[in-house]
């Protein structure tokens, strides 16, 4: 059975396509979930308002992560955090990181997308990777310091 594939499947090919497959994985799986649409000439036009679509989608968010990096290009995150000699209590995370961006340049970020291999837990100047786009990386300068009690 010939198949339209709408999401790039590693054993079958990318997003557009049209492949071959048997039958019962096409009606069984590859339809109900949303991954393919039976190869028709209707569906053909469908696939093609899909694809400009999304394009048009990827362009305006890679517009919107050039804005952003234009932003915070020279950005630096403050962080205070309860502190020992060196050593903080607990760990600056991703999700403090975003909260701190947030709270100071008024812009919504993704967290998941900050790239911290792993929470820091001494205190110093950190550069951080922020990827809002798969083409742009923002990095930015996070210090840590004690809190004043």
């Amino acid at each position: 059975m010939n198949v339209i594939l709408l999401e790039p499947i590693d054993s079958l090919g990318e997003a557009g396509e049209m492949v071959t497959v048997r039958p019962g994985h096409a009606r069984n799986w590859l339809i109900p979930q949303g991954l393919a649409l039976p190869a028709t000439a209707a569906n053909k036009a469908v696939l093609d308002a899909r694809l400009a679509q999304r394009a048009r989608q990827l362009s305006e968010r890679k517009a919107d992560a050039e804005r952003l990096k234009e932003l915070l290009g020279e950005a630096q995150i403050e962080i205070k955090a309860r502190a020992g000699e060196e050593r903080i209590y607990g760990s600056v995370g991703n999700r403090d990181i975003a909260e701190a961006v947030e709270a100071a340049y008024n812009v919504e970020v993704d967290r998941r997308k900050i790239d911290l291999p792993e929470p820091i837990k001494l205190l110093g100047e950190y550069t951080v990777p922020y990827k809002p786009h798969h083409e742009v990386v923002i990095e930015l300068k996070v210090l840590v310091s004690a809190e004043e009690e």
